[in-house]
């Protein structure tokens, strides 16, 4: 069975009910959730059952009683707190998930509903259903020192700068040895964290690396690749090479309709430009004109082509409200032929548009 507890000391609980806390998470049924969201990550189906704890703190003037919780699914069972819960006191809802054999991603509702509250609060169980495969030898197919993994590059997705992601890559222990994490890692980045789940995972059975990625500390924009060396322990000390591969986005919160004209916004003469017939032995150049037509300062974050082949010179990274500025770009079509299709990414604080692109079009002789 996998268990996960989510749960910190009940001094910091109660100083998060704070009046700006209140009055963000405590609107309608007075109870305020450490989390209101769980991701359990990957759930492997020889575990068995999985189980996680939501608890809140009573931040009502009066007593509360938990009269009924809801789920959205019969894989779903809630156990709670049957007792009259104090003013300030914690709470607890337990929740029981069982994958059923399904395999992918899943998002489970539960609705917890108080004698002071019949619309109730919403929470959400997330994860991962992992099946056993029927052949381990050929589903885990990209072997490394004596693990075998799914893929030899494993894609996070698309990241926005607000959340941190956690990709679970689950392999399995061909060995004959326990095999555990090393607890010095000196060749991860800071804005990446993994732990194995379990802990050790035993001969001939599956484990999980969890991979925690934070793109705020990142700091990068577009398509990111990352190779880490994992130290590892089994009957030696040994290194583990994983690829990661991933897009990020700022994250903007949604504009107002009231405000959509107070702030910066990016305006590109040509979302799409055609060269037209060009010789493979010549490089070729553009302009496309930036403005900002917004009232506020805009700032580029960065520009990024897919291409070495595709260059660029930007004279400036900041617009003023009404300031234009012209992107040259070349473009060397040198050993390629026909249809060819380059872009350029934008990025920028435009709230509305961070991210623009430009395709940029040719057939080459």
């Amino acid at each position: 069975m996998k268990r996960i507890v989510f749960l910190f000391g009940l001094g910091s609980l109660l100083f998060s009910c704070s009046p700006d806390v209140k009055s963000q998470d405590v609107e309608g049924s007075g109870l305020v959730w450490e989390k209101k969201q769980l991701n359990i990550g990957a759930v492997l189906e020889e575990n068995g059952t999985a189980t996680a704890d939501f608890y809140f703190v009573n931040n009502t003037d009066t007593n509360v009683l938990i009269e009924d919780v809801q789920t959205d699914c019969g894989c779903t069972v809630a156990d709670f707190s049957r007792d009259t819960i104090g003013i300030g006191k914690v709470g607890q809802v337990k929740v029981t998930y069982d994958h059923q054999s399904r395999g992918g991603t899943f998002s489970k509702m539960i609705l917890v509903k108080t004698n002071l509250d019949q619309d109730g609060d919403s929470l959400f169980l997330e994860g991962v259903n992992v099946p056993y495969p029927k052949n381990p030898q050929s589903h885990y197919q990209v072997k490394k020192n004596g693990l075998g993994f799914v893929f030899e590059t494993n894609n996070l997705g698309t990241l926005f700068t607000n959340q941190a992601k956690i990709k679970p890559l689950d392999f399995y222990n061909f060995k004959d040895t326990p095999i555990q994490l090393n607890q010095v890692q000196n060749n991860i980045p800071d804005y990446i964290q993994v732990q194995m789940v379990p802990s050790v995972v035993q001969p001939e059975s599956r484990g999980v690396l969890e991979i925690t990625y934070d793109p705020a500390i990142k700091n990068d924009f577009g398509f990111v690749e990352e190779e880490l060396e994992l130290s590892v322990i089994s009957s030696e000390k040994m290194e583990l090479s994983l690829k990661l591969i991933a897009v990020i986005h700022e994250y903007f919160d949604p504009t107002p309709i009231n405000q959509l004209d107070s702030v910066p916004k990016l305006e590109i003469s040509e979302q799409e430009v055609d060269l037209g017939r060009i010789s493979s032995n010549k490089p070729i150049s553009g302009t496309l004109t930036l403005e900002n037509t917004g009232p506020q300062p805009l700032n580029l974050r960065k520009v990024v082509s897919n291409c070495s082949c595709l260059s660029f010179e930007l004279p400036t990274n900041d617009l003023k409200s009404g300031q234009r500025a012209d992107i040259v770009f070349t473009f060397d079509p040198k050993g390629r032929r026909g249809i060819d299709h380059k872009t350029l990414t934008f990025f920028s604080n435009d709230p509305i548009n961070p991210t623009q692109m430009v395709i940029i079009k040719s057939r080459i002789d």
